[in-house]
């Protein structure tokens, strides 16, 4: 049958199964002989596997977004969802061989990620009734007794299948046997999802109704049909993609704009941007799905937020409003206006008044990215004019929620794939792989990352070795979460995020057309980099003078007697301003083993002096 599709595409699985069971007989109470009965009162197996069309409209909210939507489905596997939320557009598609979507800027991803293309066999099994086959070896039926949703007592059946992790559990009211309630279970979500509102459509009941959470991430969906038709004669150009992708921005010389310089400041990568004559510095991160500005200068700028909408960063959720970004200008690159997202308090939480936005998969994805750590300088290629010849290593690297995934060995036994962050400062394994892997437990030293969301607990081990396109890196440190969270480093179909202390070992490119990440040795291949040798995690506070967030225990700033809001002074005698600022007392606080410093702080509103040694805090 063909059924809505969604945002959450999963659901369009949760759903037709219900329209197609093998047999069983009345009198058993066995998962097949619950949907026989199910598929009995909605229309009958074999009207069902009659529809091969169909369309649907209506409205829906998502988060804080109210919009409509247009739904065009045929077998097998080719849809076409339109949303219109006013503030955003966005279209997602299939046309039978290649899923994709178009973003709110009109950005064309082709998804061809593993787990993609594993949920679309599903679905293409399911589209052909391999279920309803008796003895099918690739669906599995279970029982799972009764259970009262709301006031309606349901039968429990759960189906697993052997091509994917996913399993879905559906309650049927026991009464009529319609569909209550479905939990569609993923590695890295729970979808729960209400339908109601039952009509009768030429002789099939369809749920006109539809009411989802999505957990960790916090996120709830509504759906009311306005309309429903099958086996209708749709134009197949319908589920294409388009044959142009956008091009909202303009190479002042030539097709590629090479050397850019940009910021590598505590790992972590600062372009100019330039808005109405005035630059100021943006992050560069592709795990940003969209572009961020500050809520501050966003204001200054005359910019109007609208609508809502949850995000999720490495541990933690937020919420952020939508402005349209005036042109603007990178080295010598024009872009047009762009949708991105707006978030109040980003300055403060990446601990620097003077970085107002973010950069993220809406800039680096019209391009071939090329990343220079050593000589600081970011290059970016016209997708369709670019050719390598260089000595690098090609690795496929399908995108993953718009980041590339790539495969990555940790001592030489901890395998899988990792997605790849330019905003993220170090490297981090997710916390499912740590704890089915028993790393938890590794002994390292305890410290503190943050997102937009805030702060969330990890330590820092030292491992033997990571391997990435055949080159190795020796003694990298690693990231271990020490909770479960409902951010990105909780999830299971990838098992960590390499960021920018690992990369800037290499030249990489980045090439969002192709899906591929391009390495090389960089000029600092073998470089030891520097690495905090006090325990202070420190960012712009008051004034403008290094303020303290985070005391790692056991290290020699703790034993020292510092704590969290102190405001750090002099070094040595030496007004901080006259050292360099917080950049300064960083490359200070990273100098050799053994070197004393003596620091005056504000400490609990008075004036106090430190002493501590600088000591290798991971041996």
């Amino acid at each position: 049958m063909i059924i809505l599709k969604k945002i959450i595409t999963e659901i369009f699985l949760a759903f037709i199964l219900l329209f197609a069971v093998a047999y069983a007989n009345d009198g058993d109470v066995d998962p097949q002989g619950i949907l026989l009965k199910h598929y009995e009162a909605v229309g009958g197996l074999e009207r069902l596997k009659s529809i091969t069309s169909g369309y649907a409209e209506g409205n829906n909210t998502f988060d804080g977004l109210v919009g409509t939507f247009r739904n065009w489905e045929e077998t097998p596997l080719k849809y076409r969802l339109e949303e219109d939320y006013k503030v955003i557009k966005q279209t997602f598609g299939d046309n039978g061989k290649q899923s994709w979507s178009v973003d709110p800027n009109g950005k064309v991803q082709i998804h061809r990620d593993e787990e993609t293309l594993k949920r679309r066999r599903l679905k293409a099994l399911l589209e052909v009734y391999d279920h309803a086959r008796q003895g099918t070896k690739n669906f599995i039926f279970t029982y799972n007794g009764e259970k009262k949703i709301g006031e309606v007592d349901c039968h429990v059946v759960e189906m697993a299948n052997i091509i994917n992790d996913d399993i879905t559990f559906y309650f049927f009211n026991k009464n009529n046997y319609y569909l209550v309630k479905a939990i569609a279970k993923q590695p890295d979500f729970e979808i729960r999802t209400l339908f109601s509102d039952y009509r009768n459509i030429d002789g099939i009941i369809h749920p006109f109704h539809e009411e989802t959470e999505i957990f960790p991430r916090e996120k709830k969906e509504t759906i009311q049909l306005t309309r429903y038709d099958f086996n209708i004669k749709i134009n197949s150009a319908l589920f294409e993609p388009p044959e142009k992708d956008v091009k909202d921005f303009e190479f002042e010389n030539g097709e590629h704009s090479e050397n850019i310089p940009f910021y590598f400041v505590e790992n972590n990568i600062y372009l100019f941007v330039t808005i109405n004559g005035e630059k100021r510095l943006w992050l560069l991160d592709n795990g940003a799905s969209m572009s961020i500005i500050d809520a501050d200068y966003a204001n200054k700028l005359g910019l109007k937020p609208e609508g809502e909408i949850k995000g999720f960063g490495i541990a933690s959720i937020f919420v952020f409003s939508f402005v349209t970004l005036p042109s603007y200008r990178v080295g010598d690159i024009r872009f047009n206006p762009q949708k991105i997202f707006y978030y109040k308090g980003l300055s403060e939480s990446l601990y620097d008044s003077t970085v107002v936005g973010i950069l993220g998969h809406d800039f680096l994805s019209r391009f071939v990215v090329k990343i220079d750590y050593a000589s600081k300088a970011l290059s970016l290629y016209h997708p369709d004019k670019f050719k390598y010849n260089g000595p690098g290593k090609i690795i496929d690297a399908p995108l993953r929620e718009k980041m590339f995934a790539v495969p990555v060995i940790v001592d030489d036994k901890y395998k899988g794939k990792w997605s790849l962050d330019i905003g993220a400062f170090d490297v981090s394994f997710h916390y499912p792989y740590a704890k089915d892997n028993n790393i938890l437990g590794l002994k390292g030293l305890e410290r503190v990352s943050a997102d937009l969301g805030g702060q969330h607990a990890e330590k820092t081990v030292r491992f033997k070795s990571m391997e990435l396109g055949g080159y190795k890196v020796l003694n990298p440190l690693i990231n271990i979460p020490l909770n479960k969270s409902k951010g990105s480093n909780d999830s299971r179909e990838i098992i960590g995020n390499l960021g920018n202390n690992l990369l800037r070992h290499f030249v990489i490119y980045l090439d969002y057309k192709k899906q591929q990440l391009i390495i090389e040795k960089g000029k600092d291949f073998e470089q030891n980099f520097p690495e905090d040798k006090s325990g202070l995690l420190i960012g712009i506070g008051e004034g403008g003078f290094p303020e303290i967030f985070f005391v790692a225990p056991k290290t020699p700033a703790a034993k020292a007697g510092f704590i969290k809001g102190d405001i750090i002074r002099k070094i040595n005698g030496v007004n901080v301003n006259s050292l360099g600022g917080v950049d300064g007392v960083r490359g200070l606080l990273s100098k050799e083993e053994g070197i004393e410093y003596n620091i005056e702080a504000l400490h609990e509103g008075n004036i106090m002096e430190f002493k501590f040694v600088l000591k290798d805090l991971y041996k």
